[in-house]
């Protein structure tokens, strides 16, 4: 078996091991709520299965695949990113993808999901190398539109508000939604 394949198929199982042990901690949680009738463990459990069917199509997918072909010449490989983010290293770049994340959640609790996550979907997707003005608008806007219209307008979930006037500035933005 290729290595790139045997590479696949434990990313797959790692992914399967990783949704069966979210799915084995949220069947405590799955009573109902006296606000939503389907219980708190609902949501976490459509994307760990979400997560592990995707983990099995993976799976089986890499498995039956035949070898991969070798058509690039390494001579004249070419990147598609401009030469600023080129001449970033790795290194670098690994770790902002890692921690833009993570600065996001801590700003998501200090200013409230509703001001960080416009800033936060542009950016992060510029950083993974999206560079079309249109296309990074129109995705910040469709996917915050869909997010606020699920958990806003149908399962009734509070987002992160933020703290202080933040807090209030939400709060009214929420009053807006509803």
């Amino acid at each position: 078996m290729q290595k790139d394949k045997l590479k696949s198929l434990w990313e797959a199982a790692a992914w399967l091991g990783f949704g069966a042990a979210g799915m084995a901690m949220t069947f405590g949680f799955a009573g109902p709520l006296p606000t939503f009738e389907l219980g708190a463990a609902f949501w976490p459990q459509i994307v760990l299965g979400g997560i592990m069917a995707t983990a099995v199509i993976l799976g089986i997918t890499t498995y039956f695949s035949g070898p991969a072909s070798e058509t690039v010449d390494k001579g004249t490989q070419t990147t598609d990113l401009p030469d600023d983010m080129a001449a970033m290293s790795v290194t670098r770049k690994t770790i902002a993808i890692f921690a833009i994340p993570l600065v996001y959640v801590f700003a998501m609790h200090k200013l409230g999901f509703f001001l960080v996550t416009p800033i936060f979907l542009p950016l992060y997707m510029y950083l993974l190398g999206v560079r079309k003005v249109r296309t990074l608008i129109s995705v910040t806007v469709g996917l915050y539109a869909a997010v606020l219209f699920l958990f806003v307008k149908l399962v009734f979930t509070p987002l992160p508000q933020g703290a202080g006037f933040f807090h209030s500035l939400n709060g009214q933005f929420i009053g807006l939604l509803q």
